[in-house]
């Protein structure tokens, strides 16, 4: 009789063991059935600041690009030809300032004409400044690192604020989700998602919460939420669906 309290308290540690494993499997599998969509982390489309006709397009759709790569050049001989004009009055103007500054510690020139002759010389270092960055605007380079998604021209077009060229940052992606306003509160910024892709070649990856919607659509009961998931090799393609699910803890 006496070891009938210890059965007992096998039996029930037991049901709560096994209930504890029941939650912890549901709790894994309480997003399992949400749709959920990988996309860029960041999508630009490149225009040229000024109009011309395009003398050079380095990339094309499908390239990966570096931060500050070149990405296309206009046609640019006007404006080099003006770089070097101006280059020529701004020397002139620097050896003139020079040859009459003994004139002036000599008494010869008077303060006003000293002051002339410098103000020449920096409206002719300002004109040089300002022919080198039109120059620079014919030379278009990447604002991020990511791929060529789309190439709208080629050489010899003429182009003006239309896009030129399409990027989008793969690597992180980003993972957007519409939950119901039952999970409101049961996802936390900093909370990592198991994320699925729905191609059978690609393996699940965690994902972390970065973005939590604190308005809940009243018209359709839903909320967003926007995951970060790394893509160091490139081997996960945004703009596929997916599903995810919470990830237990130990």
């Amino acid at each position: 009789m006496k070891k009938q309290p210890l059965i007992f308290t096998v039996a029930i540690g037991l049901f709560f063991t096994q209930l504890s494993s029941l939650q912890a499997e549901e709790e894994e599998l309480r997003l399992s059935t949400l749709g959920c969509m990988l996309e860029p982390s960041e999508k630009v489309e490149i225009s040229s600041p000024v109009m011309g006709v395009l003398d050079k397009v380095m990339v094309k759709r499908g390239d990966s690009v570096e931060k500050g790569q070149a990405l296309f050049q206009l046609k640019a001989g006007v404006e080099r030809e003006g770089v070097q004009l101006a280059k020529v009055r701004a020397e002139f103007a620097k050896r003139k300032a020079q040859r009459n500054q003994d004139l002036y510690d000599d008494d010869i020139l008077t303060a006003s004409e000293r002051d002339e002759i410098e103000t020449e010389l920096l409206i002719a270092k300002s004109e040089l400044r300002l022919k080198q960055q039109e120059l620079s605007l014919r030379k278009v380079s990447s604002p991020i690192k990511g791929v060529v998604v789309n190439r709208f021209n080629n050489a010899g077009e003429f182009v003006n604020t239309d896009p030129i060229l399409s990027l989008a940052t793969l690597d992180p992606l980003h993972v957007d989700l519409l939950l119901p306003a039952s999970y409101f509160g049961l996802v936390s910024l900093k909370q990592e998602l198991l994320i699925k892709p729905e191609s059978e070649t690609i393996d699940a990856n965690t994902a972390t919460v970065v973005i939590v919607d604190p308005l809940i659509d009243s018209a359709s009961g839903t909320f967003r939420v926007q995951l970060v998931m790394r893509n160091p090799d490139g081997n996960i393609p945004a703009g596929i669906r997916c599903t995810a699910q919470t990830i237990s803890k130990p």
